[in-house]
């Protein structure tokens, strides 16, 4: 009876040894606070308000919990700007609240160079978490420019949190903004940092906090999203949570669940983690990766609004300053079909603050509508929600017709019935003001644009055009630039945001009409029906 008294225990004792482990992962929150669109200020389960509530819910249930972040957190919102510009006193509303639920790392994003370094190392200093990214070096030295790790301890168990960020910074910000650094490859980066970080921590547990996407098994160094490729190349992870591409992920690779909590808190991953103690050493028995999502029933966590109270005062402050009597509805729903309002409006600003000749913009989001009528900073900081400054570049008619093309392969044919192509978002098809022209959605991609003249005259691969553009589309945003093949510098950057110029341009008139110029459509003429959702 003793003897097997005493199996039992030692039985006991080893299942004692046994520890679940659970990491809750955010990304990609962009300053989203509140469970609302901050525009139209409809409910919606998203922010950071909604979100924490299911963290702290999860952490109650299991106290051996990591938060992690995998970055974009500290612009994006009207919130943000009013921070990072006009109200730098109070506290960045994400870190306050990722420092009252306890975060133990982030990796630093692309967007937290929006506003600068200056902006960046304050949100940093701010933090009391790391700011991760393994691949950000110092250019002159190339030693690290943020923190490459940190070690958290639970239940005696060892967690490396190692971060990384895409490598495709210098294609979308201004230079000022990340001068004196250099992002390398995050695999070959990896490759080697992991097994002697491993080592040097003696890490039970390893996972990667990567502001990327999936990508591809087979990408190449330097790619955008490399997700997938680190979990191929890279021995050692037991998780990876990654970030940039908005997308909800939860997929696994070769056993390594990989974790994408889609955006603004609109979902939280979970990793669940069974470590077990064996021959004296901590090691992951299995791993599993979930998406939790808020819902309609999912309360509003009170910290957050208490921590975000002064922010959110003086941002509503701004976005409802009035702006100016609209006579025109400005109807984003018709932008990928034909000339608007819309889009006439900030062709206009884009040509007056740059000089140009042409006007490139992108379709705006097919949700807006602002009917005529009073209006306010609200609705115009809508139709330019990010911050972007404005460009001037020399093209040739050759490039401008290229330029078109890569527009247009954002439409499937025109008898298909899904007219436009779900591979190209609607802010990666641009319509250009200053020439007349039509896209054939009867031909093929890279044969559409037909009558494509300037002043009434055709225009001829050798003519020479200056094109006023976003710098994120200078910077690469949609492929446009190299489409073209434009390798060249700007003539002109503006000091102002794209959204300042254009608030400064509405706000200065008491009334406000737009006309369409009608320089461009589509053959066939499409069907306006064909866009809108099917009744319910």
């Amino acid at each position: 009876m003793l003897k097997w008294f005493g199996i039992l225990m030692i039985a006991l004792g080893l299942q004692a040894q046994d520890v679940h482990i659970q990491v809750l992962g955010t990304t990609d929150m962009h300053g989203h606070v509140m469970a609302e669109d901050t525009f139209s200020l409809q409910p919606a389960n998203q922010g950071w308000a909604k979100v924490a509530t299911l963290i702290r819910q999860l952490k109650a249930a299991n106290p051996n919990t990591v938060l992690v972040d995998c970055g974009d957190t500290i612009e994006g919102e009207p919130i943000n700007y009013i921070h990072n510009v006009l109200r730098p006193d109070l506290p960045e509303p994400s870190i306050a609240i990722m420092n009252a639920l306890g975060y133990a790392a982030m990796a630093v994003g692309n967007h937290e160079y929006n506003f600068g370094l200056g902006v960046l190392r304050s949100a940093q200093k701010e933090a009391t978490f790391p700011f991760l990214s393994a691949n950000t070096v110092e250019a002159a030295s190339g030693k690290p420019a943020f923190p490459t790790s940190t070690v958290v301890t639970l239940a005696g168990v060892r967690i490396l949190l190692v971060g990384f960020t895409t490598p495709r910074i210098p294609r979308w910000e201004e230079p000022e903004n990340y001068r004196g650094l250099r992002f390398l490859d995050i695999v070959d980066t990896a490759r080697t940092l992991v097994p002697r970080l491993k080592a040097e921590t003696h890490a039970d547990v390893v996972i990667a906090l990567v502001h990327s996407g999936l990508g591809k098994v087979d990408g190449r160094p330097g790619d955008e999203n490399e997700a997938l490729r680190l979990a191929d190349q890279v021995p050692g992870l037991d998780a990876i949570f990654t970030g940039h591409t908005h997308e909800a992920i939860e997929t696994t690779y070769k056993g390594i669940p990989i974790l994408q909590a889609s955006c603004f808190g609109r979902a939280l991953a979970v990793v669940d983690l069974d470590v077990a103690r064996v021959a004296g050493r901590w090691q992951v028995a299995s791993a599993e990766g979930r998406l939790v999502r808020p819902d309609d029933g999912t309360a509003v966590d009170p910290e957050v609004l208490t921590l975000t109270a002064d922010l959110r005062a003086a941002t509503t402050r701004y976005l409802d300053t009035p702006a100016t009597e609209l006579l025109t509805d400005l109807d984003g729903r018709w932008g990928r079909m034909e000339d608007t309002p819309l889009a006439e409006l900030l062709h206009t600003v884009q040509l007056k603050a740059t000089g140009a000749q042409l006007s490139a913009v992108a379709c705006a989001d097919p949700r807006i509508f602002i009917p005529k009528g009073s209006t306010s900073v609200r609705q115009f900081y809508a139709l330019a929600p990010y911050d972007n400054r404005l460009a001037r570049i020399r093209i040739t008619g050759a490039q401008l017709k290229l330029y078109l093309e890569h527009a247009a392969r954002g439409y499937h044919y025109s008898w298909q019935p899904d007219l436009f192509n779900p591979k190209v978002p609607f802010f990666d098809i641009d319509t250009v003001a200053g020439v007349d022209y039509a896209l054939d959605l009867g031909k093929p991609v890279g044969h559409r644009v037909v009558g494509l003249t300037y002043q009434g005259k055709p225009v001829r691969p050798e003519d020479s055009f200056t094109l006023a553009l976003s710098t994120y589309r200078l910077r690469g945003g949609g492929g446009y630039m190299e489409a073209i093949g434009f390798k060249g510098k700007p003539e002109l950057v503006t000091d102002d945001l794209q959204r300042n110029l254009l608030l400064e341009y509405v706000l200065s008139r008491p009334s406000l009409s737009v006309a369409v110029v009608n320089n461009w459509r589509t053959i066939p003429y499409l069907d306006r029906e064909r866009l809108l959702p099917p009744a319910k």
